[in-house]
């Protein structure tokens, strides 16, 4: 007798489609999401995860198209890493200026994908923002699948940086590239903002610029802030001054959403150049208020 579907139950189908969506595994969230669309047609929440997904699918599945990873590495490769498995709980790469704290299990063609997403992420973000560190840089790539957790559901892939850049993942297969990508994008410009700016930067435009350089925000990211907006509920640049440590759960994600907003709109007013001058300024002592009016002159809407 085979399997049947029970109607009323639809949305643990849902749900099942989200667990799969935190690893980062699209097309088994999507299946998921087909059937309990087809249990219930109608269901607002299947829907919405689906279309969020299939936005997430087709971003993340582009930008690893648009890096053009090497399937190999060149035989030079070896030469350029040392790779030190004395620990137990961990393999200590060294590549170029980074210095890679990797899971011991990790296979050697995953690790040729890591270095070349951290030089992709080296060059371009350096790029954007005029800075490429020589000092040697210390990341940790972890993946949290056999991790025990309180909850028993997988975590999202996320990243931390405090003077060091810690990412981890969770899936019990290779990670995903786009996805990893992103957050190395986002710890790295973060790390780039300390150096340029000695620490003086305020947490929205941190976080602003590390959003906006790692990918740009999705639709259903967008509608949130429209939402928002018809709520009277959207942070203004003042209020987005505040420490983020007094904002519940549901501020703090359009208080996150609104500082990518905004900084993507400086970059489309003045470029990658007046970021770069902005961040000087910072670094130099200026206040953020007096670098706003000395970057963006005449834009109060900024200020």
């Amino acid at each position: 007798m085979g399997l049947k579907y029970d109607k009323d139950r639809h949305y643990v189908y849902a749900d099942i489609a989200k667990a799969y969506e935190m690893i980062g595994n699209w097309e088994q969230a999507l299946k998921y999401l087909n059937i309990a669309l087809q249990l219930s047609p109608n269901s607002t929440t299947a829907l919405r995860r689906k279309a969020r997904i299939s936005e997430e699918k087709r971003f993340y599945e582009s930008i690893v198209s648009e890096i053009d990873l090497n399937s190999s590495p060149p035989s030079a490769f070896a030469d350029t890493i040392h790779v030190d498995n004395q620990h137990t709980s961990r393999t200590e790469v060294e590549y170029g200026i980074f210095k890679l704290y990797l899971e011991p299990t990790v296979l050697p063609h995953t690790l040729w994908n890591i270095c070349q997403l951290i030089d992709k992420t080296y060059a371009d973000v350096g790029t954007y923002l005029d800075c490429f560190p020589s000092q040697q840089v210390s990341i940790s790539v972890v993946n949290t699948y056999s991790v025990s957790s309180e909850d028993y559901l997988p975590r999202w892939a996320g990243g931390a940086y405090d003077g060091h850049i810690h990412l981890h993942y969770c899936t019990d297969e290779e990670p995903e590239l786009g996805v990893l990508y992103t957050l190395f994008r986002h710890e790295w410009t973060h790390l780039l903002i300390d150096i340029l700016t000695q620490g003086n930067c305020p947490d929205w435009l941190n976080e602003g610029l590390a959003q906006t350089i790692a990918r740009p925000l999705f639709m259903f990211e967008k509608s949130s802030l429209d939402q928002a907006e018809k709520d009277n509920s959207l942070p203004t640049l003042l209020e987005l001054d505040k420490p983020i440590t007094e904002l519940t759960n549901s501020q703090r994600k359009i208080w996150y959403l609104q500082s990518a907003a905004i900084v993507a709109d400086m970059i489309d007013k003045g470029g990658f150049s007046s970021i770069q001058k902005l961040l000087s300024l910072l670094g130099n002592g200026k206040p953020i208020t007096a670098a706003l009016q000395e970057t963006y002159p005449g834009n109060v809407s900024l200020i």
